[in-house]
């Protein structure tokens, strides 16, 4: 029998597939973390750099022409940084503002040489409450007015700043995220249409607990609402697990990419948890209403400080994303006549972009502000 020998080419791939330049696989390596960091510095700074009250929504309680005169001169303004609506009594103002539906109230004297009453809730964002606070403090001062402060939602003494609801939010969504980016990467024969969802509803509750027990037993930066908590923790790491997955089926290790830019580039700024919606460009108030971020924080919001008042909208938001990538998830399955993910590139080629996906997504925690 004759010996074949086997002819080794330089350059090529195992299955005969050229091997790509190192050229391009340091490309592909680099091309994950160049876009990362891009995206970051790029949506962070123009979200936020510069924040400048818009249309903000505020009221003036009275109905006399002196509170009326004041609404139609601030809505007159040119580039008014209020929108402002005239309300008859201080309890409605209260209601107004404990619904989230106002910024601030503001009643002029009700006395000859009296003071100005500023109504504001912290509870609803830290950062409304202080552009309001300078904006009319601004308007008493041009009139002669001093102006006393009544906060009608403080925050608790455990969360000060407000800042608790904005990182717990985070790190769900996080913990949403990462986990399937890695499934994909570390076990992709896992990653199927029957058994991701079921490992995601595992873990969706073991890190909802985890992220409960950190932020309230350990740290005490919240209080109470334990169970409402483990709840709508789940709720979104779930739902936003679903989404990750279904951006994984789409486009393969980019999906990382992506996946990022939606639920954390662009969902925090969005969440209206740190600076207020209503001072960024508006395309970010649009956003406040369709992603899973916003609608995860407006309703730890609404549950730590509110009663839960309002959290049924929000709730559903979480839930059509949820169902949207299912009902996606399953089409594209379909279409494809298969049950596991296959990407686009071959070889290499693919391999590099794994490795660099894998990489980058641990890289991906983006800076809160």
């Amino acid at each position: 029998m004759q010996e074949t020998d086997t002819v080794t080419v330089e350059g090529a791939a195992p299955g005969g597939r050229k091997e790509p330049p190192k050229a391009v696989m340091y490309g592909f390596l680099g091309l994950i973390p160049f876009l990362l960091v891009m995206m970051l510095v790029g949506v962070y700074t123009v979200s936020m750099h510069q924040p400048t009250p818009r249309d903000l929504p505020v009221a003036v309680i009275g109905t006399g022409q002196q509170a009326v005169g004041l609404a139609d001169a601030l809505n007159a303004a040119e580039n008014a940084p209020v929108e402002v609506r005239t309300v008859g009594a201080v309890s409605e103002a209260e209601s107004l503002l404990k619904r989230r539906e106002i910024a601030a109230a503001f009643q002029l004297p009700t006395r000859r040489g009296g003071p100005a009453t500023l109504y504001t809730a912290q509870a609803a964002g830290m950062g409304q409450a202080s552009m309001s606070q300078a904006i009319f403090t601004g308007i008493a001062a041009q009139q002669g007015l001093q102006v006393e402060h009544m906060e009608i939602a403080p925050l608790p003494p455990e969360d000060g700043m407000g800042t608790s609801a904005m990182l717990i939010v985070t790190a769900w969504i996080l913990a949403g995220y990462m986990i399937i980016t890695m499934l994909m990467q570390g076990a992709p024969e896992e990653f199927t249409l029957r058994r991701t969802p079921a490992f995601l509803a595992v873990w969706a509750a073991l890190m909802s607990f985890v992220v409960w027990f950190l932020a309230d037993v350990v740290i005490g930066a919240v209080g109470g609402h334990a169970w409402e908590m483990l709840a709508l923790g789940w709720a979104t790491i779930f739902s936003v697990g679903l989404a990750q997955s279904f951006i994984a089926r789409l486009i393969g290790p980019l999906g990382s990419i992506a996946g990022v830019l939606v639920l954390m580039y662009l969902g925090v700024p969005s969440s209206n948890l740190g600076l207020p919606v209503k001072a960024m460009p508006p395309f970010f108030e649009w956003l406040h209403g369709v992603l899973p971020t916003p609608a995860a924080g407006e309703a730890l919001r609404a549950i730590l400080y509110f009663g839960g008042d309002g959290v049924s909208g929000h709730l559903l938001v979480l839930a059509l994303w949820g169902a949207v990538a299912v009902a996606g998830s399953v089409l594209l399955d379909s279409l494809r006549g298969r049950k596991k993910p296959k990407h686009q590139l071959t070889g290499r080629e693919e391999e590099a972009v794994d490795e660099a996906a894998d990489a980058a997504a641990v890289a991906a925690v983006p800076v809160t502000a």
